[in-house]
């Protein structure tokens, strides 16, 4: 045995995954629960500890581990984890990066085409039992102009996507992926002169102090009236009242949102899974939200990442992490020891 690695915060589902692919690796020791200051006694045994965001590993819970030899969250973020005190340590920390930047952009593409093709309506209306597609007329991708604000993983295979649609692909960044030029043609350039030229505009950057309200009033007042607004990325990336605005005065046409300004309380979407998030209050909270009433927007619930194939990334990534540790090649890693 090369140690024992005890996981908190993980489901039969993902108990048995780990018992298939860390077969040999050592002990392996399960608790649904989180780790807490009262139950600390269930992680001093352990070489290697597993868990999500709701587990606790600040520095006063790191001091009662002294036999620790690394840490896998199955997260992108590390709030919960005092890195510094590992780094002192050389306790590695490692985590999941990315869920599936592709199952992100195309439930963006999936949101396009359900506005360009009306594809809510038109199901609607024949499950009412009216076969009939006067009004229903749509709009083709061809040809048409779509603006990429962030071209990170994401955003990088939402560009691999609209060339597939023939169409003209602009982008923001502050730093630029040539590749993208390179493979899609696809060209860098101020967020004004972006806002002017798009048809499609889809937002694919993370929400920080800098970011937020990025898309607000006077961004509106830049666009070309009918344009069209994707939001997979974060909802506070819009300021929702300039929005609501912008769709009253048909300067925006149609929008398809995957997130709303209210999720602030989500930092990590496997948090939908976790007995912790409030999921009650959280749909609470949303419920009158006015977006999701307009007739000129979808709105899905935060399903962007919601895949199969994602959902078992997040496993396989941590699996990943645990044997990058016990061989000493590290992968994922966040901290430097």
């Amino acid at each position: 045995m090369r140690g024992k690695i005890v996981f908190f915060e993980v489901d039969q589902y993902e108990q048995e995954l780990f018992r298939e692919k860390l077969s040999g690796e050592g002990e392996l020791v399960f608790y649904p629960h989180r780790l807490t200051h009262d139950n600390i006694d269930e992680a001093k045994p352990a070489d290697y500890i597993v868990s999500f965001i709701y587990s606790d590993l600040s520095d006063r819970m790191l001091d009662q581990l002294p036999n620790l030899k690394g840490i896998a969250t199955m997260s992108v973020g590390t709030d919960h984890i005092g890195l510094e005190e590992t780094t002192r340590r050389s306790i590695p920390v490692c985590n999941v990066p990315a869920y599936g930047p592709n199952t992100v952009a195309e439930h963006a593409a999936a949101l396009l085409l359900a506005l360009s093709r009306r594809i809510v309506e038109s199901v609607d209306r024949t499950r009412e039992g009216v076969y009939e597609y006067t009004g229903l007329t749509g709009w083709d991708l061809k040809g048409k102009t779509i603006g990429i604000v962030g071209t990170g993983k994401i955003g990088a295979h939402v560009a691999r996507i609209a060339n597939g649609f023939e169409m003209k692909i602009i982008a923001y960044d502050p730093h630029p992926n040539t590749e993208l030029t390179e493979k899609y043609g696809v060209e860098f350039m101020e967020m004004p002169q972006l806002l002017h030229r798009s048809d499609v505009v889809t937002l694919h950057v993370p929400l920080t102090p800098e970011t937020k309200h990025m898309i607000g009033q006077e961004q509106f007042s830049q666009m070309k009236p009918g344009m069209v607004l994707i939001n997979t990325a974060r909802g506070a990336l819009v300021d929702p009242n300039a929005l609501l605005d912008a769709l009253e005065k048909g300067v925006i046409s149609q929008a398809g949102i995957d997130v709303l300004e209210d999720e602030g309380i989500l930092k990590e979407e496997k948090e939908f899974f976790s007995s912790y998030f409030k999921l009650q209050d959280y749909q609470t909270a949303l419920a009158n939200h006015a977006l999701m009433r307009h007739p000129k927007v979808i709105v899905t619930p935060h399903n962007a990442f919601n895949s199969k194939e994602a959902l078992q990334n997040i496993t396989q990534t941590t699996v990943d992490n645990i044997k990058g540790m016990l061989s000493g090649d590290r992968v994922n890693q966040v901290n430097h020891t």
